[in-house]
């Protein structure tokens, strides 16, 4: 979607990202989150185990990417079939085995609504007792399914933004005459978006849901702002798709979310 010549702007910029530690957007994938889990204003990542409702209709999460971001240090050990994670911070020490209800917190024993889990190499844990467990309260976005942790004890509203969305193909006519690539060099694929720098730095890594197009991952997705466009100007962002620019007309104007993602 970029207008704009390319050459030692663009590389210049490439590379100021990619020294800040930018992952390529080769690496974007479809992400669909039945649930998002929310710690202070900073949506966690599940970049390969993602949150679901057990049998118990409890929320279970990847416990590593959760517990890191409240501050505890994680350790583990295999017993038999299941695994024993230990978990230490300047508060609290828990301790709990897969497969079990019963846990220790600080020494105490306690028992779990559900117990954890151990699924293709992760250790899920229910994301209320972690809350409980921390001290840490827990609040519920019905509206995008969103759980916020309040590890500072502050209330926080849903870390994301509604954005007006377009889509753009890969047709030269889009793309300032280059064709299959972004601003920034990368060839165009699904995850890549076209932003207004002001608004959203180039290279940000973002989560994005509320499209309905048939062309996108169903659900959300991680993607990278690596383009640009003459007319995505504010609040405004241009998805790529893989079809004809004919096709893509369907899109239209959609309001979508986007969350704004540590690299």
């Amino acid at each position: 979607m970029h207008t704009i010549t390319k050459g030692l702007t663009s590389l210049a910029v490439s590379l100021t990202v990619l020294a800040g530690g930018f992952l390529s957007p080769f690496t974007a994938h479809a992400a669909e989150m039945d649930v998002k889990v929310q710690v202070n204003d900073d949506l966690v990542q599940f970049p390969d185990a993602q949150p679901f409702l057990d049998d118990n209709h409890a929320t279970q999460v990847p416990i590593r990417f959760v517990t890191e971001k409240l501050g505890y240090d994680v350790k583990w050990q295999k017993e038999g079939d299941e695994i024993k994670v230990m978990l230490n911070n300047n508060k609290h020490s828990i301790t709990l085995v897969s497969g079990q209800k019963e846990a220790e917190i600080d020494n105490n024993r306690v028992e779990m609504d559900t117990h954890a889990e151990f699924q293709n190499g992760r250790v899920y844990v229910p994301l209320r007792f972690l809350s409980k467990a921390s001290d840490i309260p827990v609040q519920w976005d019905a509206s995008s399914k969103l759980a916020i942790l309040s590890k500072d004890g502050n209330q926080h509203a849903p870390d994301y933004e509604l954005f007006q969305s377009t889509a753009y193909s890969a047709d030269p006519s889009e793309n300032g005459g280059y064709g299959a690539i972004d601003y920034m060099g990368n060839p165009l694929g699904i995850g890549t978006v076209a932003v207004d720098p002001s608004v959203i730095p180039l290279g940000s890594k973002l989560y994005i849901e509320g499209y309905n197009f048939n062309g996108l991952p169903a659900g959300g997705m991680y993607a990278y702002a690596t383009d640009t466009g003459g007319a995505i100007k504010g609040k405004r962002i241009d998805i790529f798709i893989p079809g004809s620019k004919q096709s893509l007309k369907k899109f239209g104007f959609q309001t979508i979310k986007v969350y704004k993602l540590s690299n």
